[in-house]
């Protein structure tokens, strides 16, 4: 997937995307960066086809996503966002039904059967028939990738997917995003914890006031100056015992 020179403003708003051109590393995990408000989700959703550019052009598969029918593009996106509509009294499996619907017409009957090999692999098998509004955020969290993967994307886009989990649920779904990128999904997503994308991708964007500032790999990118620059507050990088480099925000006095 890849931006050239794209452009989306907002109406009567100063916010937005501002000649954006980029890729996205195929089969690996690219976390876009940027302090709040500099237009990360909103590149997310220009990403997700769910805004259209207002000029440039965004590539799948060396083809405009313009020129795919809806039912086309949701066979290779996914998106998996921060809030759900859940729906009362739907099973596990019957919510990751839903990520099937590309692959069928609109009265055509969804087996469970197809959503097994979703379940087994975001270890939800033993949650199948539980109702979601049980499960923990956790849980919930999967259930929502899970559906994600059952649209059987080439791309997965997830927009701050931490954000209502505890430690331990973070560092495991950010381990299962590297297994996924593992088998060729290109995983696309929007983080707040700067160490967190750091740690766990293969490639970053950094934004800033709606511009890409700077693209690369983590240890690229890991540049006292850049990220004070970009997130307007001092920054030192620490090395931290079994960590490694940790970036650290300085108080001002």
């Amino acid at each position: 997937m890849d931006c050239q020179h794209v452009s989306y403003q907002y109406p009567h708003q100063n916010t937005g995307i501002t000649d954006v051109t980029g890729t996205f590393p195929p089969g690996q995990v690219t976390t876009i960066i940027g302090p709040n408000g500099a237009g990360k989700s909103t590149l997310l959703k220009l990403l997700a086809h769910q805004l259209v550019a207002a000029s440039g052009q965004i590539t799948l598969a060396g083809k405009s996503v313009d020129q795919y029918t809806a039912k086309a593009f949701a066979q290779q996106v996914a998106m998996v966002t921060q809030h759900h509509q859940l729906y009362d009294d739907m099973t596990v499996s019957e919510v990751v039904q839903t990520g099937r619907l590309p692959y069928h017409g609109l009265l055509q009957a969804i087996s469970p059967n197809e959503v097994v090999p979703f379940l087994k692999v975001t270890g939800l098998t033993q949650l199948a028939a539980t109702h979601v509004q049980d499960l923990s955020g956790g849980q919930q969290q999967r259930v929502w990738l899970a559906a994600a993967l059952a649209q059987e994307p080439t791309v997965l886009l997830l927009d701050e997917p931490t954000t209502y989990l505890d430690v331990h649920y973070q560092q495991d779904l950010m381990r299962q995003l590297r297994q996924l990128a593992a088998t060729g999904i290109t995983v696309i997503q929007v983080l707040h914890d700067i160490n967190q994308a750091f740690r766990f991708s293969d490639w970053l964007w950094l934004i800033k006031q709606g511009r890409l500032i700077a693209q690369g790999q983590p240890e690229d990118l890991r540049q006292a100056d850049l990220l004070a620059d970009a997130f307007q507050t001092p920054i030192e990088i620490v090395d931290v015992p079994r960590l490694g480099p940790y970036i650290v925000q300085i108080p001002e006095a």
